[in-house]
């Protein structure tokens, strides 16, 4: 976003990179390099209102303890997430026999 700032101020050279994602911005979509490296999304008003979702939801868990429910699409990796809590499950448990593969999830909706 700095280059883009550079680019459009004539500062730096303008890449077909650059100018791809101002083009995706000006027409209120997300880069694609961005999307590379997080989420799909429809506009860019819906992708940065995830974005501040989701360190709404980090922050507080990093600050506070855990909370009760989780927004499971809110992680980049909802399944590696949920695959490390059958993992500290299964540690607590240890004690008792318990085997990963025997740990299930349950979700109420």
């Amino acid at each position: 976003l700095k280059d883009l700032k550079l680019a459009i101020s004539g500062i730096v050279v303008m890449s077909s990179e650059l100018q791809a994602a101002r083009d995706a911005l000006y027409d209120a979509k997300v880069p694609s390099k961005w999307i590379a490296a997080s989420w799909q999304s429809p506009t860019m008003g819906l992708w940065f209102e995830e974005v501040l979702l989701r360190h709404r939801q980090l922050d507080l868990w990093s600050r506070e303890d855990r909370p009760a429910k989780y927004w499971l699409t809110g992680f980049y990796n909802p399944q590696g997430f949920l695959t490390s809590v059958r993992q500290e499950v299964t540690r607590a448990h240890k004690n008792e026999g318990w085997a990963l593969d025997d740990v299930v999830l349950k979700t109420e909706v």
